[in-house]
């Protein structure tokens, strides 16, 4: 039998490439039993060094005469999934990995001879933009002498049957024709099918011990300790399993700080080739702490939009940090915590009532434990990515708080999985099983999509729906963990099975700048601001959902004023988080000289212009405000404030330029107060978009391309040679862009394809940024 490998790498934003190497993964081992697959992870997580290793290794020396020899003698494979992201860009998961293939230094010959074969995912609504970060990384790797073995695969978002839809038909039609060409031998016996699919779906990845039962008093309670709450991450006997397993949340460009809260240089310092799939905990950190001080709703009560105003004091790491980190290291220090526009990556929790909930549906031989300490070792050394390793030592109601997303749609696989674990002794058991398994099939697209996407139904849903899951015909006596026939869903299987709590990301609203100057020089730590729309709404049919990461930080309730004392800890309203470098790292800052050229409302060289909608205001909040406490540091603060008014003509020259879209001026005006304030101090041009206000709807980009009868953006750019930064929703920010190029287009020469190159040539320089989401 001859043995081939293939490694599967992904990356992704919002699971898609992860869904679709998942699926590939389990239907090319059923199909070719003797196929040997690894990888299955991102690429920074495979490693940067390593993945740029397979260049080098045997499998690529031995030079191709033609493409028949890629396809049939190497006996290794590449097979990627790459989602695209805002605009046209790469997607987190492969940042470290695609910043080093860009490399200069890399040999043309590097991946001479490997072969791969490509799966691209997007959206045909964004133009030339659709899947633009899986073309880039194919096209990078030819110029790096990989071979690609078939056409690209392309997964529109937007298609009948979804990336899924497209996934299938690509394998089918094109890539197992080429693994077909390695010789490798498909499965034969066909009669026991069905019994390797079952035992495949009960892969099984941890093991159980019971190491105490809890008292029958004590099941599920929260303890208190001097009238706060103590969650089970904070407990001593488990605070140290928990920081172990939170670091493997952390993001590989998440800044570092020593024990007096000052960033080190850089994003981390460590090297990118640290990050590997066996998740070597000394290469990421725990998150930091923070706790809430403020939570204020910036919206009308009477609004439809529950929009959140937080600030979080950072006063406190989760694990130890060495004192001498900055000079063991020579590692230069930063004196501001973070940059203006970067971003904060909060680790959520689940609410109590949700987690009793889910563990009321669980079968009772599992239920009877939840509040027992167990003790979890992993039975295999990689895991597949959809979890890190779990706590070594916690309860299962603490791990399905603070670990598991109970509250995430379940991707098809995860129904093909869970399909193996209905109770056939139950009535509906098999008629369950078997419609798990449709759900997961492509064929049953609108029925997962109907089901699953458009009802929102969680795996607490789920479990109430398919009550098979935990139907167990046998004394809850005689039930224990491994030794009962009939309970076929044990806590190993279930931690084999449910994903592990993603972090979220919220641009940080905050001006770093502008925030120490208002604070004391004696408080430790430093505080950052989040603005935070709280997702929750009805389905079709009358479900009610909500979001998991914003619906956890609304509902915390903020330090009292007079418990700020830092000798006191309220653990009631710790947010566990990092901090991330944004997408507008390179705010101009630079003041300047020339006070004749420049009218006084002018202090920069370069005037930047913000477009945003919605909680997009965010980082422009951040950026806006960062330049202002820019001023009043290296400025007369009585020369700022009586050089404001000259003449009229000033008033169309500020720094900042703020285009801000929201539905209605009394409703949901984000920091209104703050834009109308500097709007009357002529320090900010602002050019609101309230898009209910007026019986036509106005939006930014009508705003945008209206601005000085249609004349702004090309005197803004061409002229002044400002920057633009644009913040909120992907098709608000594609519209935007499109505004840009099409007013370029009409004054420049080189029309539309030379606007096109000159933001790009700024984007490069920094003066050209988006940062968009769906």
């Amino acid at each position: 039998m001859n043995e081939r490998t293939i490694t599967v790498l992904y990356s992704t934003q919002s699971g898609r490439a992860k869904a679709c190497a998942r699926r590939s993964s389990r239907l090319l081992r059923s199909k070719y039993p003797s196929l040997v697959i690894r990888g299955n992870c991102s690429f920074d997580e495979f490693g940067v060094t390593r993945f740029l290793s397979l260049g080098s290794s045997d499998h690529g020396t031995k030079p191709v005469q033609n493409e028949s020899d890629c396809k049939t003698e190497n006996p290794h494979l590449l097979l990627l999934f790459v989602s695209t992201t805002g605009d046209g860009e790469h997607t987190t998961s492969i940042s470290q990995t695609w910043s080093a293939m860009l490399s200069k230094s890399l040999s043309p010959t590097l991946f001479a001879n490997v072969p791969f074969a490509l799966f691209a995912l997007g959206d045909r609504a964004y133009g030339d933009a659709f899947c633009a970060a899986g073309r880039k990384l194919a096209a990078r790797l030819v110029q790096l002498g990989a071979d690609p073995v078939c056409q690209l695969g392309y997964g529109d978002d937007g298609s009948a049957g979804g990336v899924l839809g497209d996934l299938d038909g690509w394998l089918v039609d094109t890539f197992y024709r080429v693994v077909d060409g390695l010789h490798v031998d498909e499965k034969e016996d066909k009669s026991g099918e069905m019994e390797r699919l079952t035992d495949g779906r009960r892969e099984v990845l941890y093991s159980v011990e019971i190491l105490e039962r809890a008292a029958a008093a004590n099941a599920g309670a929260v303890q208190l300790d001097n009238d706060l709450e103590i969650h089970e991450w904070q407990k001593p006997e488990f605070s140290q399993q928990y920081a172990k397993y939170f670091q493997h949340s952390c993001p590989d460009t998440a800044y570092q700080y020593n024990d007096r809260f000052i960033r080190l240089n850089g994003r981390s310092n460590r090297k990118a080739d640290q990050i590997d799939v066996s998740h070597n905990i000394t290469a990421k950190k725990p998150p930091l702490l923070g706790r809430v001080m403020d939570n204020d709703r910036l919206t009308s009560e009477e609004w439809m939009q529950n929009t959140r105003h937080l600030r979080i004091r950072v006063d406190d790491q989760m694990g130890k940090t060495l004192s001498s980190l900055q000079e063991e290291n020579n590692i230069p220090s930063n004196s501001l915590p973070y940059q203006a526009g970067d971003v904060a990556t909060i680790l959520p929790s689940n609410p109590i009532s949700l987690v009793s909930k889910f563990v009321s549906v669980l079968p009772p031989s599992v239920r009877s434990l939840a509040d027992a300490k167990i003790r979890i070792k992993r039975i295999r050394s990689q895991l597949s990515s959809i979890h890190h390793p779990w706590p070594e030592e916690c309860t299962l109601r603490g791990l399905l708080t603070h670990c598991v997303d109970i509250q995430s749609l379940p991707e098809r696989e995860d129904l093909y999985a869970l399909s193996a674990y209905c109770n056939l002794d139950h009535v509906s058991g098999k008629d369950q099983s078997e419609k798990l398994i449709s759900l997961s099939e492509t064929s049953g697209a609108a029925l997962y999509t109907d089901y699953i996407i458009r009802n929102k139904r969680n795996w607490v849903d789920l479990f109430y729906d398919f009550d098979s899951l935990f139907y167990e015909e046998v004394a809850e006596s005689d039930a224990c963990e491994g030794h009962s026939e009939k309970t076929l869903l044990s806590i190993s299987s279930l931690l084999s099975i449910l994903p592990s709590i993603s972090p979220r990301h919220f641009s940080i609203a905050s001006a770093p700048s502008f925030i120490q100057m208002k604070r004391e020089p004696s408080t430790k730590g430093f505080d950052l601001e989040l603005c935070v729309a709280v997702v929750e709404g009805t389905t079709p049919l009358g479900r009610i959902y909500r979001g998991c990461c914003s619906t956890y930080l609304a509902s915390i309730k903020p330090c009292a004023e007079d418990k700020k004392d830092n000798s006191v800890t309220n653990l009631s309203n710790l947010v566990r988080l990092w901090i991330t470098p944004g997408s507008f790292h390179k705010l101009p800052l630079n003041l300047s000289t020339d006070s004749i050229t420049f009218p006084k409302q002018s202090y920069f060289q370069t005037p930047i212009l913000c477009v945003g909608a919605g909680t997009g205001i965010a980082p422009l909040r951040a950026l806006i405000f960062e330049r202002e406490a820019q001023i009043s540091l290296h400025l007369d603060r009585r020369n700022l404030e009586c050089e404001g008014d000259k003449t009229e003509a000033h008033k169309q020259h500020p720094d900042n330029i703020l285009v801000f879209g929201c539905r209605k001026r009394l409703m949901d005006y984000y920091y209104g107060i703050e834009w109308d304030s500097l709007s009357e101090a002529r320090r900010l041009r602002l050019v609101p978009a309230f898009s209910r206000d007026q019986e036509h709807k106005l939006y930014v980009q009508r705003a945008l391309r209206e601005m000085d009868e249609g004349s702004f953006i090309a005197q803004h750019i061409l002229e002044r040679h400002g920057a633009v930064y644009i913040a909120g929703g992907s098709k608000m920010a594609r519209a935007v862009k499109d505004e840009i190029i099409e007013a370029l287009g009409v004054v420049l020469d080189s029309g539309e394809s030379g606007a096109k190159k000159l933001l790009n040539k700024m984007k490069r320089k920094g003066l050209f940024s988006i940062e968009a989401w769906s």
